[in-house]
């Protein structure tokens, strides 16, 4: 059975929440869940800083910097968010400690301290970039929460053209490398880019439909996105790496 969602889309702002006409629950989970999304925009630029420091390419680098500056942008626009709730990015950052260790997380960790090569590049691309925008147009672009609904939109039309970057340079990188190299690249980052969804079913996405804050399940996203990039693969003459059932996904 559905769960039954209380909050329509883009009804609920700072003043609403201080006021006490949600929940009171509602701000718990709400300063959660924006904290877990401006982390992962932060440590996404990072991601990108690194690879201008470290990728000697003058054809990405005007495509590095500008990705660079959006996802700063879209890390500010969230930690705008949160302070209009009172927190601060510290306080926020500091709430992400435990959780940034996750598996959901993994794939924004080793980017932000790994981005060595090209091939980092792409595959980055490919677990953020594209992951990013089916999770912010699934399910942060109708919020309950108007902040984050509206913070999405830009985000989504900002970052529309970095999934097209990774498709295209997948393509690039198969008759550069060989799709031996590709696939092994694939094998490694598969799994971390299903796995920054999330664990499916829990409590916490339980409540985040309950208010609106999500539509789907974390399960949903994945099979979504895996479907997305078994086509690409096909096209490629790549084959989708085959992964474990549950969560955290590894190689199969």
């Amino acid at each position: 059975m559905p769960i039954r969602r209380e909050y329509p889309p883009r009804s609920i702002d700072a003043a609403a929440i201080a006021g006490g006409a949600v929940d009171a629950h509602y701000r718990k989970v709400l300063v959660r869940l924006l904290s877990a999304h401006a982390f992962a925009e932060k440590l996404t630029a990072l991601g990108y800083q690194l690879a201008l420091e470290t990728i000697d390419n003058p054809a990405l680098r005007p495509i590095l910097e500008k990705n660079f500056r959006e996802e700063k942008k879209h890390a500010r626009l969230i930690y705008r968010a949160l302070a209009e709730l009172g927190v601060t990015e510290q306080q926020a950052d500091l709430a992400m400690i435990t959780i940034v260790k996750a598996p959901s997380f993994a794939a924004a960790v080793h980017f932000a301290q790994h981005a060595a090569d090209e091939m980092d590049l792409l595959m980055a691309s490919l677990a953020l970039d594209a992951t990013g925008l089916i999770m912010i147009g699934v399910n942060y672009r109708d919020s309950s929460y108007a902040p984050h609904a509206s913070a999405a939109e830009i985000i989504l039309e900002e970052e529309a053209d970095h999934e097209v970057f990774a498709s295209h340079q997948l393509g690039l990188a198969v008759e550069r490398f060989g799709p031996e190299r590709v696939g092994a690249a694939l094998a490694q980052w598969l799994p971390r880019a299903v796995n920054f969804f999330g664990p499916p079913g829990t409590g916490f996405t339980y409540d985040c439909i309950r208010y609106g804050l999500k539509a789907r399940d974390n399960q949903e996203l994945a099979d979504l996105y895996l479907a997305v990039i078994g086509k690409r693969c096909e096209q490629l003459g790549l084959s989708l790496p085959a992964l474990t059932d549950s969560y955290p996904h590894a190689l199969a």
